[in-house]
């Protein structure tokens, strides 16, 4: 409103500033003309008498003079009019009549001269106009002054003098000047009204957005902007800010949504939802980077540290442990602090097990300590992993205030935690597959007999964490030629060099099998169709750019044909997901091998189809 009320005053000024302007033009410029027009009638009259008295002069009835001034002097608006005479006509014929004379200074200083004289009287009753010519003694023309006198050309033979009385002017000039203030005054309120109603749209538009903009600076971004439907630019503001709004809302909604969906302990903490989806938005960069960093750690101690790091750096943390405790053996170890023969006290995992909730010193008294903690404050939280175990973190503080602060940070240390699960999972399943000692001599791949283990573990775990695997089956092709033509020694060579090629192209939580022979099987943990599809292209192109030596020195190259399926996608099976990958491979083989060929029901046989839909 303080905009608009200055705004208006600004517009009232300027428009005002301009109706006086035009005033002021106006009554110059009639005093101007008023001025031109007396002095012109004025002019006039003195030719008009001039040549009058030339006429009379000329006639020898020059004694009659008088009769025709008075007639003249008559005339509307000539208050006086008089004549002087020059020294060389009062010597040549006297002085003349009473009134041919002259009068006061303005006569004499026109005698001697030559100039006229002109100038306006004024004051508050009328305006007045003294006007004196001088007569000059001419020869040229019809008139020749030298026949009556003695005088010269040029010479100054007396003066006309009369005063003009232009009130009347002054007095049209008013009237005609108060008609156009007038008018301009019915104008300047027309063009006030049309202006206001002009730009009342657009002040409704303004204080309509600031109201809104207020709401939205205080994080309510629910608030539209009034539409006037009669007013086409305004509307088309209005509805490009209350689009913008729109999306902004819906846009935070959804970044909301996602926000509950990736981070398991989203929470409000910002009034701004702006702000709040800003601070979302970096902890979710974060977590990506950090799981991103994690993904290429080689076991579960590195991501304990990685861990670790995030607590220390990022949420300011210290002294902490990390225990995990076997869900088959139910032994509890401490996998990383600065006492690693830290023990847990067994009812802390009794109860966190059981409650799944952090148990708290400021709620249970010595129900969550470590033996010989010297510290009286801690603060105990349990993490499901896996079916393999479980992890707790164990804090320990000085006084309550650092507990109390901590407790505000669980939902970020278990999305954290949440984010490390897959690779925590996925490492546990690695050291496991290490401890089994299963694994292929010659290539160093994992071997059947760990597949099957691996199977009833990896299916229900993947089924329960609605993860999937991608699972390729590959086949070196023409593999016997090699063996009839060099040997076994460089089929050997041979299977060596695609394993290596396999384990060049998947990441650390993917897992290779020798299948058998020339067979090899992949399981690629939580990847869609675009990635198992990239990565068995991977494989295959870079297997198809090794050279091979033979025994003799020679070198030659092979291609692997790969065939693939996806669990639990193709079937809740990993046993017939991994069927489909060799009928995929089968068809790889049939169709020209050295190519990837993704499992298509159609594949199938008519019998083998109806079970599939089944």
């Amino acid at each position: 409103m303080k905009t608009q009320r200055k705004l208006s005053i600004l517009f009232v000024a300027i428009i005002s500033i301009a109706f006086i302007t035009l005033i002021t033009m106006v009554a110059f410029s009639f005093y101007t003309l008023g001025s031109r027009q007396a002095e012109q009638k004025a002019n006039l009259t003195t030719e008009l008498v001039r040549d009058g008295l030339t006429a009379h002069m000329m006639n020898g009835i020059m004694e009659n003079r008088e009769f025709f001034l008075n007639k003249i002097e008559h005339i509307k608006n000539i208050d006086e009019l008089w004549i002087t005479r020059s020294k060389s006509v009062i010597k040549q014929y006297g002085d003349g009549l009473r009134n041919e004379l002259p009068r006061d200074s303005i006569d004499k200083d026109v005698l001697k001269n030559g100039k006229t004289y002109r100038k306006l009287y004024e004051s508050t009753d009328s305006v007045k106009l003294r006007f004196t010519v001088p007569y000059i003694a001419t020869a040229s023309g019809s008139t020749n002054c030298m026949s009556c006198h003695d005088a010269r050309e040029g010479e100054i033979l007396g003066t006309i003098s009369m005063i003009f009385d232009v009130t009347d002017l002054r007095n049209d000039s008013i009237v005609a000047i108060s008609y156009i203030a007038l008018i301009a005054i019915l104008v300047l309120i027309l063009v006030l009204i049309v202006l206001n109603k002009s730009l009342r749209p657009i002040w409704e538009l303004f204080n309509s957005i600031n109201s809104v903009m207020g709401f939205a600076n205080n994080g309510d971004y629910s608030k539209r902007i009034l539409i006037d439907q009669k007013h086409d630019e305004s509307k088309q503001v209005a509805n490009w800010i209350n689009s913008f709004l729109n999306k902004l809302e819906n846009t935070l909604d959804g970044i909301q949504a996602n926000a509950e969906e990736f981070l398991i302990s989203y929470k409000h903490i910002q009034n701004d939802p702006l702000l709040d989806a800003e601070r979302v938005i970096v902890q979710m960069a974060d977590i990506y980077r950090f799981k991103k960093t994690i993904e290429f750690d080689t076991d579960k101690a590195t991501v304990y540290e990685r861990i670790a790091m995030i607590f220390k750096k990022h949420l300011n943390l210290d002294n902490f442990s990390f225990f995990e405790s076997n869900s088959n053996t139910g032994e509890v170890t401490c996998v990383y602090g600065k006492d690693k023969k830290a023990v847990l006290n067994e009812n802390i995992k009794k109860r966190a097990l059981r409650t799944q909730h952090c148990v708290a010193s400021n709620q249970f008294e010595d129900i969550c300590q470590l033996k010989d903690n010297k510290n009286s404050h801690y603060l105990c939280i349990p993490y499901n992993i896996g079916e393999d175990f479980d992890l707790f973190v164990h804090f320990s503080f000085d006084n309550a205030e650092l507990l109390k602060s901590t407790k505000k940070l669980l939902p970020k240390i278990e999305n954290y935690i949440d984010a490390a699960k897959p690779e925590l999972i996925s490492k546990n399943l690695t050291e496991i597959l290490r401890l089994s000692s299963t694994t292929d001599q010659l290539t160093g791949l994992y071997n059947r007999k760990f597949l099957d283990e691996f199977i009833e573990k990896a299916t229900s775990q993947t089924l329960r964490n609605s993860g999937n695997y991608g699972i390729l089956m590959l086949d070196i092709d023409f593999f016997k030629s090699v063996n009839d033509t060099y040997g076994h020694d460089v089929g050997d060579l041979v299977i060596e060099v695609l394993s290596e090629s396999i384990l060049k192209c998947i990441r650390e939580a993917d897992i290779a099998f020798r299948y058998g022979g020339e067979e090899f099987l992949i399981m690629l943990y939580n990847c869609d169709y675009d990635s198992i599809d990239f990565i068995a292209n991977k494989i295959r192109i870079t297997f198809a750019n090794e050279e091979i030596k033979t025994n003799r020195g020679d070198t030659f190259h092979k291609t692997v044909s790969i065939g693939y399926s996806n669990f639990p996608i193709d079937n809740k099976s990993m046993w017939s997901c991994i069927k489909f990958a060799d009928i995929a491979l089968y068809k790889a083989k049939q169709t020209g091998r050295n190519r990837v060929i993704k499992f298509s029901p159609i594949m199938l046989n008519n019998e083998e189809q109806q079970a599939y839909s089944s």
